[in-house]
């Protein structure tokens, strides 16, 4: 692999065109796959501080950079102040000295140009990892637009701002069906920048999901003047969620529902029919254990000492307290903070 001039204008530009990357960006990649490729045909200077000077050009020259010390502990990266001023009279200790061991033929090894190809593509791949995180981090507790590109046995795959990120099981809405080419929203909860990978952690399944589709559509939310207090929800089935107001004038209830219920439709839509239910948040506990329990009708509650209270309902309506696989029991022991039995 010859590196004269005009090959390494070509290169730079199609980085620069391919990956619309920075040429000052792009010049570092080149570098740095420079130094790699040369350390591999000489394998002498494999310990040393290569410096790669790529002119404008093209044209390139290699120089081992050694620092000027008063007593040498590493020969491949220093030299004597004394031997340092035989190059440059004007050279203080602790500068560096730039000695040009330039090849008079510039051409790489097939091993040397894989070892440089290698370097460039992990530099663009570096680039690419860290502006993808940038465009992400500022977004984390976000409702985001996605597209779904493809559907598997277990997990959706979809089109964020083009990027491909995996929605996985449990953060889907179970057996909702995801189709080819819908447009959905997610919960960025999570954006995790880790050695080699950054991972967006979505999910469609927690109550933070319900929370952001509501921030979204209630600006009174938005705005402070109606509060979620707390959010229960088995996903697919049922969501609680305990509301107050700033204002005592304001129903929170009704703020949430919206006109004619537009506001419920919406969050309804977007749950895919999941059940939601709106009740204002009070201070007694056997007001507010009743109207969790709906849209069974309470004949009685029996505090006990230890945290449990039995909940008395007419035969009929057992099922409706109890709810589909438990979900309204569970969601109302959870939001009211007892332990609810139903007889």
């Amino acid at each position: 692999m010859k590196l004269d001039g005009k090959s390494i204008q070509a290169a730079i530009m199609h980085l620069v065109e391919e990956y619309r990357l920075d040429p000052y960006q792009v010049m570092e990649i080149i570098r740095a796959g420079i130094k790699s490729g040369f350390k591999k045909d000489f394998p002498e200077f494999r310990k040393a501080e290569i410096v790669v000077n790529v002119e404008n050009d093209g044209t390139i020259s290699i120089y081992k950079a050694l620092t000027v010390v008063e007593e040498i502990e590493e020969e491949d990266t220093q030299i004597l102040l004394a031997d340092a001023r035989k190059e440059r009279k004007d050279i203080e200790l602790g500068e560096q000295l730039l000695i040009n061991i330039t090849p008079q033929s510039m051409e790489l090894s097939r091993i040397a140009a894989q070892a440089a190809a290698q370097t460039i593509k992990q530099g663009i791949k570096n680039i690419e990892r860290e502006r993808f995180y940038d465009k992400f981090q500022d977004k984390e507790g976000q409702l985001l637009k996605a597209k779904v590109i493809k559907v598997h046995t277990d997990s959706v795959i979809l089109d964020i701002e083009g990027t491909t990120v995996v929605l996985p099981p449990e953060s889907q809405i179970p057996n909702r069906p995801y189709e080819v080419g819908e447009e959905i929203f997610v919960f960025l909860k999570k954006i995790s920048k880790e050695a080699g990978s950054i991972t967006l952690e979505i999910t469609q399944s927690s109550p933070d999901y319900v929370e952001a589709i509501l921030k979204k559509i209630v600006p009174e939310f938005e705005e402070g003047i109606v509060t979620i207090e707390k959010i229960g929800r088995v996903a697919g089935k049922r969501t609680k969620i305990l509301v107050a107001s700033t204002d005592e004038s304001i129903d929170p209830v009704g703020v949430f529902v919206g006109h004619k219920g537009d506001r419920i439709n919406t969050v309804l839509s977007l749950l895919d029919g999941e059940k939601v239910d709106f009740i204002e948040d009070i201070d007694d506990p056997k007001e507010l254990i009743t109207r969790l329990l709906k849209p069974a009708q309470v004949e009685s509650l029996e505090f006990k000492d230890n945290g449990k209270v039995t909940a008395r309902v007419e035969e009929s309506q057992k099922s409706l307290a109890i709810g589909r696989g438990a979900c309204n029991i569970k969601l109302a022991s959870q939001l009211s903070g007892y332990q609810i039995e139903v007889i």
